[in-house]
């Protein structure tokens, strides 16, 4: 038997993260949450024009939920970690089947 789940990806500032993580344990009562920290250099600062880019750390921030509820979840985080925003951040999905203790993802 092969068990669909759905792995949430959201990449946003530390307090967007923190915000969202709270609201999933909260309302969903989800107790597995994954994250860590990330740095990169943005091109989205007046600083592109000369060709350097802003200097930032986000947060990843991973959840898998049950396929059934996933959409739902998708659309908390949107809202709750603040990405329906400008800059807001980035959130994707992926398809998880776990199967005799295997995890495969497919996107």
């Amino acid at each position: 038997m092969i068990a669909k789940k759905k792995l949430i990806t959201c990449i946003v500032p530390e307090a967007n993260a923190l915000k969202g993580a709270k609201g999933l344990r909260e309302k969903y009562n989800l107790q597995t949450i994954n994250h860590h920290f990330a740095r990169g250099v943005g091109k989205s600062s007046p600083l592109v024009a000369r060709g350097i880019g802003e200097k930032t750390e986000k947060v990843v921030l991973s959840v898998t939920v049950d396929a059934k509820i996933a959409d739902e979840v998708f659309g908390f985080l949107f809202v709750e970690a603040d990405i329906d925003r400008p800059q807001g951040g980035l959130i994707y999905m992926n398809t998880v089947r776990i199967a005799g203790g295997e995890l495969i993802t497919s996107e």
